[in-house]
């Protein structure tokens, strides 16, 4: 905030304030309750129990670095992933603005707002990753838009990554730098 009053905020109405639930990491976004992109997604796993064995979580974040996102290339990604029928997240702040999760169709009215960026978020089988990679290659040249993928995964017995093999059938190599969760704040959720 200005110390002096010099810039103030512009009041602004739906469907235009998704421009700063989406892009003002001081806004909390209304549905999860946290500010952001409005979303822990999946590398909070070991206190939510989002992704169980055997499954991949997704997200697909598009618009940054800096270029931003309008929901109609959002959407079209979203369709295109509906496609193959994974689980959306319920708590992201995409799937909430989803008019049909089946079909991965937006609200009208919102198509035209651009965001800074934003995450589609889901779960799916581990041996579905090649599909839903492929959709998403074939999907990224219909736009013009930027597309970051993360895959994760609970690890194996043995430490290795349940996902890698996947991720690799699909002709795909994962960057080496990721986020882990260690555990550490009394996981919550406990799998059997």
């Amino acid at each position: 905030m200005c110390p002096t009053g010099a810039l103030t905020p512009p009041d602004l109405t739906w469907p235009r304030t998704l421009r700063a639930t989406f892009s003002d990491p001081t806004v909390i976004h209304p549905a999860p309750g946290i500010s952001g992109r409005g979303t822990e997604e999946i590398k909070s796993n070991d206190v939510t129990g989002r992704i169980r064995k055997g499954e991949a979580g997704l997200v697909v974040e598009m618009g940054r670095p800096g270029i931003g996102a309008y929901f109609r290339d959002i959407e079209k990604v979203a369709m295109a992933l509906a496609s193959l029928s994974p689980s959306f997240e319920a708590q992201n702040p995409v799937t909430q603005l989803m008019e049909d999760q089946e079909t991965g169709k937006m609200k009208g009215e919102i198509l035209d707002e651009k965001v800074l960026s934003a995450i589609i978020e889901m779960k799916i089988p581990l041996e579905r990753i090649p599909e839903i990679l492929q959709i998403l290659e074939k999907v990224q040249k219909e736009i013009d838009r930027v597309i970051s993928i993360g895959v994760s995964s609970r690890c194996l017995p043995d430490g290795a990554i349940a996902h890698l093999e996947w991720v690799r059938k699909a002709g795909f190599t994962l960057s080496p730098n990721g986020k882990t969760n260690l555990g550490l704040g009394r996981p919550l959720f406990r799998e059997d």
